[in-house]
């Protein structure tokens, strides 16, 4: 079955926006609001540079951005249960093996923001 980016967006998640960034020595932090049907969700988000630089190999999309999709992504429909509060940029790979490709796909083909 193909992974499609639309598809993973549909579920319980209305929104996701980034409400601030902080940069750290290795790394970006952000503060990420998600709009969920039972009310808004606040988490941390830790954007390491290895993993922005592998999601996005030519640095043309902002770190926010890429963070935001990284939230998406863990934030899917099956996922959504299990979410911290605390998230960093490894946490994807370890719940899937082809996370990495998912979150390069979402970056690419869902209008952000």
């Amino acid at each position: 079955m193909r992974w499609n980016a639309h598809d993973m967006l549909a579920g319980a998640m209305n929104g996701c926006r980034v409400t601030s960034e902080t940069e750290e020595n290795g790394c970006w932090l952000y503060e990420v609001e998600l709009e969920l049907e039972d009310g808004p969700l606040r988490v941390r988000a830790r954007l390491a540079w290895e993993d922005y630089d592998l999601w996005v190999r030519d640095g043309s999309v902002e770190p926010a951005r890429v963070a935001e999709a990284m939230v998406r992504w863990l934030s899917a429909p099956g996922r959504l249960e299990a979410l911290p509060n605390r998230l960093d940029s490894s946490h994807p790979r370890r719940i899937e093996s082809t996370a990495d490709e998912q979150i390069v796909r979402l970056i690419r083909e869902t209008p952000l923001g």
